[in-house]
């Protein structure tokens, strides 16, 4: 069960209800505050009951702790951490496979702790080759992710490289072998030491070549031990049929618009949606505005309230603490 692999932990174990859910699942928590993260094992558990459902699943974009916090608190069944938005923020870099893997890991981690939802992190190539991609699901795994996905792109750029970039993919312009591709995924599934940590296959295969070349590659990789297959490109409703058989008996992500509504995508096979990364991109233009406007003297952009930042930031359970564990008669919000 769940509870039978939670490990040793160092706090309470509590039943906490999850959106969307008919059980109560385990988590980690304060036995005086009640401040609770799921442990990864029921976080991973808990994407593989979407992947199992029949809706079609958006997961929020996320891009640190608070607004992984927020989109748990606002009821999101799960979230995203995509590669180009770690590059980003944790590099202030495009996303050009500049980021190393602890950098990223370092990231997730930070997510990880502070979130309850299952995660699922974009983890480009797999950072190198069979050997990195291994390595790659060690460091994320072990930083608590749910899902990771692998995708087929040769990565980072090689010099002299010609054609178009394909849209999606960390700088890359050409699709890696299918050969190649499975290796990579052969060897990640091997690398994992949680059983439902969830590995998901990749593939720009249908940007480059059209349906015939999706399929050929996800027929390929369907039988490599992975949980679920990611499409990036905006398929004719037509063209499902032939992925859907491709793919066997595997869920199926995918990024961007569709033309085919949620209801034909359920029944297609879809259980994941990803649509973009409005709260990075939001953020960043209310950063800009309120640093023209502290430069300017002009007005602001309206910011959150200090009671809903509070709720983010837990503020409550650290006064908790401090109350009940340091004996403090008043104790500090923390709260600028």
């Amino acid at each position: 069960s769940g509870m039978g692999r939670l490990g040793v932990l160092a706090r309470h174990v509590v039943p906490v209800p999850v959106r969307g859910q008919g059980t109560l699942l385990p988590s980690t928590a304060s036995a005086s505050t009640g401040a609770a993260v799921a442990s990864p094992t029921v976080r991973r558990e808990a994407l593989r009951s979407l992947l199992k459902g029949q809706k079609v699943i958006s997961p929020a974009s996320v891009f640190d702790p608070l607004s992984a916090k927020m989109a748990e608190q606002i009821g999101y069944e799960a979230i995203q951490l995509a590669g180009s938005v770690a590059a980003n923020v944790a590099l202030g870099a495009p996303d050009l496979m500049l980021l190393s893997v602890t950098e990223f890991a370092d990231l997730v981690r930070r997510i990880t702790r502070y979130c309850s939802l299952p995660l699922v992190v974009d983890a480009d190539h797999g950072y190198g080759n069979a050997l990195g991609a291994a390595r790659c699901v060690e460091e994320l795994e072990a930083a608590g992710v749910a899902g990771i996905t692998i995708e087929d792109t040769e990565l980072p750029a090689s010099y002299g490289c010609t054609g178009n970039f394909i849209k999606g993919s960390a700088g890359g312009f050409k699709l890696s072998s299918v050969e190649e591709h499975r290796g990579k995924l052969l060897s990640a599934v091997r690398a994992k030491v949680d059983p439902s940590t969830v590995l998901i296959a990749r593939t720009s295969s249908y940007t480059v070549g059209g349906i015939a070349e999706l399929a050929r590659r996800v027929s390929a990789y369907r039988d490599t031990g992975v949980d679920a297959v990611h499409i990036i490109g905006q398929l004719a409703k037509e063209e499902f049929p032939a992925l859907r058989e491709a793919a066997g008996t595997l869920p199926l992500m995918l990024s961007g618009p569709q033309k085919a509504s949620n209801e034909e995508l359920s029944s297609f096979g879809v259980r994941l949606a990803l649509s973009g990364h409005a709260p990075f991109l939001a953020a960043m233009r209310a950063a800009q505005e309120a640093l023209k406007a502290g430069r300017d003297g002009g007005k602001a952009p309206e910011g959150i309230g200090g009671k809903e930042l509070g709720e983010v930031l837990r503020v409550e359970h650290y006064m908790g603490v401090q109350k009940e564990l340091m004996a403090i008669e008043k104790p500090a919000e923390g709260m600028k």
